[in-house]
């Protein structure tokens, strides 16, 4: 598998994990494996296409922390390197994005600060 530029924080992954969950038991996995396929891919993208993407930091409320929109969803993520992102939560468009990011600010700077640990 090639290498991948983007880092998941915690959060994220259990993000991911119970999209994953919720979409196949309504979609069936064959769909489910397509969606998540599509959400890779743009992760790779934004991460090595970081100045060709508009910045949307002002959907977010926090500074640091870039949104992008993938299908049904958005993907939180902090820019760290050149090519590497830190996605922080995926969350369904329908969320209130603000809040839910401001009342875990502290939880995402902590998760951040140990994911850059691991990125070289």
């Amino acid at each position: 598998m090639a290498k991948k530029h983007y880092t998941l924080t915690l959060t994220a992954e259990d993000d991911f994990r119970r999209a994953k969950q919720w979409s196949s038991a309504r979609w069936g996995k064959e769909l489910t494996r397509h969606y998540f396929k599509d959400l890779h891919e743009a992760a790779e993208h934004i991460a090595q296409n970081q100045k060709t993407i508009s910045p949307k930091s002002y959907l977010t409320h926090i500074d640091g922390l870039e949104i992008a929109v993938v299908r049904e969803h958005y993907l939180i993520y902090v820019p760290v390197k050149r090519n590497h992102i830190i996605i922080v939560a995926l969350l369904r468009q329908t969320q209130d994005v603000p809040t839910i990011l401001e009342a875990n600010s502290f939880i995402i700077q902590r998760e951040v600060k140990d994911a850059l640990k691991s990125i070289k």
